[in-house]
């Protein structure tokens, strides 16, 4: 019976136990939650007291459990990638998932390298409150030894008594007590002081203890997640070439669906080319804004005789006609950090743009913006020694973009940025240019506001390769990479 009982009583604790651990993670998650980068910057400084030190600790414990998570993730999703095939679903649905653990991981590797600079120069400020803190105990330490010194060599060990009965009459008795009391009070103020000092001192080799090791942890936390991320790239490759190869079946498949007109018209140059008047004198930085209307719509005046590279950044990731690893890619891909400036190639005029989603959201398989797939784009007419040019500019940023539908721009004037938006596997601007003949401006215009025809007839995917202007008269597809210099 009392073997069962004691059985019984261990069931109980163990249970006790568990609950007691799971409601402390749960805690944990509830307060900490959501708040990890808060919490990081703040444990990445010495703290104020014991109390946050310790919540630090629990906070460290919490974020292990996250940690161990993210890497579980990778590890799931590393064998799940390494299955899939040919299936463009999947593949698609794969690089989402690639992307978004690489942001996990390059937002980890970011917070920690600047933790530790943060912890590197709090533990500069440690050091020196530590050299204060122990100035001041040396200081009272030896204030109050010498104080002891004196009164035993000049009072004796029966100080308090000599100078008591050595009181000339009970005035003198009751002030040389009162003195004595004092004295008392005051090394007693003494020694709290240095107690005192002494457990901020221990606190603060304790703090520096847990920065040190703070940064031990985060420089081995930035390693593992560099590994990581470069694992998972391989898979990311992979799929990529897999993507590739398909991606012009795709373009071609939904960027030849039937456009609604209506949904972009406000994105489309609207200028009535029946009353076009010469160039008015456009105005510094973006020009002439085309929105006008009636007598006050013109034909902008060009004066490039050669156009330049757009992208002023970064370098060349992928060429016209295919891309490195197979695949047909119908533009020039210059892959550039987010932000880097877009300009006009040559003197012209905006014939649609939008830039309504957000600059990171790009991913394999997102067909937003217009054409399916641009995300945020531009499409800009211009002539150059007399023949007619239509660019387009896609996956650009929401922020910094300058252009609208109907501006001129003159030759160099940034018109958006680079961004990372619609059918994208990282930051780049993707580049097309049509060349239209001898076809006018107004001519351009015109057809362009009927139709919103990015392609302007050569077509999409695998066809477009027939109306290369190598091959085919105009309305034909030029190589970017012989056209900017």
């Amino acid at each position: 019976m009392k073997k069962k009982k004691r059985i019984l009583v261990a069931g109980m604790l163990a249970l006790t136990l568990a609950i007691t651990s799971a409601d402390t993670q749960y805690i944990f998650a509830n307060e900490f939650a959501g708040k990890e980068e808060y919490w990081l910057n703040k444990c990445s400084v010495a703290q104020a007291n014991t109390q946050e030190a310790q919540k630090c600790a629990e906070f460290k414990s919490y974020y292990q459990t996250v940690s161990n998570d993210l890497e579980s993730e990778i590890g799931s999703l590393q064998n799940q990638v390494a299955k899939i095939q040919n299936n463009m679903e999947e593949v698609q649905a794969g690089m989402k998932q690639i992307e978004d653990a690489i942001k996990k991981l390059d937002n980890n590797i970011r917070i920690n390298k600047e933790n530790i600079e943060t912890i590197k120069a709090e533990m500069i400020v440690i050091d020196g409150r530590i050299v204060e803190i122990q100035k001041s105990i040396t200081m009272r330490n030896a204030l109050i030894m010498d104080r002891m010194q004196n009164e035993q060599v000049n009072m004796g060990t029966n100080m308090k008594i000599e100078i008591i009965m050595g009181a000339t009459d009970l005035v003198d008795l009751i002030r040389k007590i009162d003195g004595l009391q004092r004295i008392t009070e005051s090394d007693q103020k003494e020694i709290q002081k240095l107690t005192d000092d002494q457990k901020e001192l221990e606190f603060q080799k304790d703090e520096q203890a847990r920065l040190k090791e703070e940064i031990e942890a985060k420089n081995k936390e930035i390693e593992k997640n560099k590994r990581d991320a470069e694992e998972i790239k391989k898979e990311k490759k992979r799929l990529l070439s897999v993507y590739r190869q398909q991606e012009a079946e795709l373009n071609e498949k939904m960027r030849s669906m039937q456009t609604d007109m209506s949904s972009i018209q406000n994105n489309i140059i609207n200028i009535n080319t029946s009353v076009l008047r010469p160039q008015k004198p456009s105005k510094p930085g973006g020009g002439s804004g085309g929105q006008a209307g009636g007598n006050d719509d013109y034909v902008p005046d060009f004066e490039s005789g050669s156009m330049i590279l757009p992208v002023r950044g970064g370098q060349k990731t992928a060429g016209t006609w295919y891309y490195p690893g197979g695949g047909v890619h119908l533009g020039l891909d210059y892959g550039a950090p987010i932000g880097t400036p877009v300009v006009a190639p040559s003197d012209g005029i905006v014939l649609f743009a939008s830039n309504a989603y957000d600059t990171t959201n790009g991913f394999l398989g997102n067909w937003i913006g217009f054409p399916a797939g641009a995300g945020n784009s531009i499409h800009f007419l211009t002539q150059v020694d007399g023949i007619t040019y239509a660019i387009s500019f896609f996956h650009l940023a929401k922020e910094g973009f300058m252009a609208s539908p109907g501006a001129s721009f003159k030759q160099g004037e940034v018109l958006a940025h680079v961004g990372n938006s619609g059918n994208t596997s990282g930051p780049h601007c993707h580049m097309e240019v049509i060349n239209l003949g001898k076809m006018s401006l107004e001519t351009a215009i015109s057809k362009f506001q009927s139709t919103a025809d990015f392609a302007w007839g050569t077509g999409w995917g695998d066809s477009a390769l027939s109306r290369t202007c190598s091959v085919s008269g105009a309305p034909c597809r030029e190589r970017p990479e012989t056209m900017f210099h």
